[in-house]
């Protein structure tokens, strides 16, 4: 059996409060014993967490967006990169990758939780093995639920662990007011019953096209808009498309998301085949700049806005913040 050292600190805590330490209660203020809920099971504490570990962004994400910042993350420079903001704190843990985090930087790192999606479940036991790890995920979930209805379940679940619920609340209040306001900019300059497309586009012949319940998706569904997209996805919901899944759509509001390779943008974009598709002929292609699509609510109200800034030609410098 793996050792669970933090089990031990949780058990010496409840034997300080029964009276032995005064002082010990004063400096670590407790709560009643809660148990917390997540995909693999139940954790009971009797204290929030405060040093969060985690295993990818949109974890990363909703922490920062509630105002704890992680003390250990993964793919730091990728974050920057894809996500951008809400931005990272000055210090951590640089936790390795997300598919393989750096278990000797988790020790150094001293979380009293750790926080992972379904990618690295299998390591459950092993992180447990640290401090309470709970898994809660936005894909590859078995649901068809709107990712960005994931989103907003996993931000109340940190918070409700974190012991901060109302700033979830607050958050994804302000998130919806964010992707209500770039819904009416986009219904103001190309109407109501526009068709959206959005692509990732991977070489000159295949391309990520996001479904329905993608982040990406759902917040187009959010915002009233159609998706051109409506067949088969995968667990990440989108589907691996070819040239021809995009000639099936027709004269659609084309969003693809950048970047591009330099010789597939130019290969793509001079070929035939490209100037003949109906967006491409009535100027409805748009590019996003670098947009996270499997991020949380903060990554959501983004696309929003760098969508609605691409559209209507404007710049309103959407940061999450």
């Amino acid at each position: 059996m793996i050792s669970k050292p933090w089990i031990g600190c949780i058990a010496r805590r409840l034997v300080l409060v029964a009276g032995t330490v005064g002082a010990f209660v004063t400096a670590q203020p407790v709560m009643a014993e809660e148990t917390f809920t997540h995909e693999l099971g139940e954790i009971s504490l009797d204290t929030h967490p405060t040093r969060f570990a985690v295993s990818n962004w949109a974890l990363t994400e909703s922490l920062i967006a509630l105002g704890i910042d992680p003390v250990a993350i993964p793919e730091a420079d990728g974050y920057r990169a894809w996500v951008v903001e809400p931005k990272l704190p000055e210090s951590f843990i640089d936790l390795g990758t997300r598919r393989e985090p750096n278990f000797e930087a988790l020790r150094d790192a001293k979380p009293d939780a750790i926080l992972i999606s379904t990618d690295v479940a299998m390591a459950h036991e092993k992180l447990s093995g640290y401090a309470p790890t709970f898994v809660y995920s936005i894909y590859n979930t078995g649901s068809n639920e709107p990712a960005i209805d994931r989103a907003e379940t996993l931000l109340r679940n940190v918070a409700k662990l974190a012991g901060k619920p109302d700033a979830a609340e607050d958050v994804i209040a302000s998130v919806n007011a964010r992707i209500e306001a770039a819904a009416k900019r986009i219904r103001d300059h190309v109407g109501d019953d526009a068709k959206f497309a959005v692509v990732r586009i991977l070489d000159e012949s295949h391309f990520r096209i996001h479904g329905k319940t993608s982040l990406f998706g759902s917040v187009l569904g959010r915002m009233g808009f159609a998706n051109a997209w409506d067949g088969d996805v995968n667990g990440w919901a989108f589907h691996n498309g070819d040239v021809s899944d995009l000639a099936k759509m027709g004269d659609v509001q084309f969003a693809y998301v950048e970047p591009i390779a330099p010789t597939t943008r130019e290969t793509l974009f001079n070929s035939a085949i490209w100037k003949a598709m109906p967006f491409t002929r009535n100027d409805h292609v748009h590019a996003i700049p670098a947009s996270w699509t499997f991020g949380g609510v903060l990554s959501a109200a983004r696309f929003a806005e760098l969508l609605a800034d691409a559209v209507t030609g404007t710049d309103t410098a959407a940061s999450g913040s």
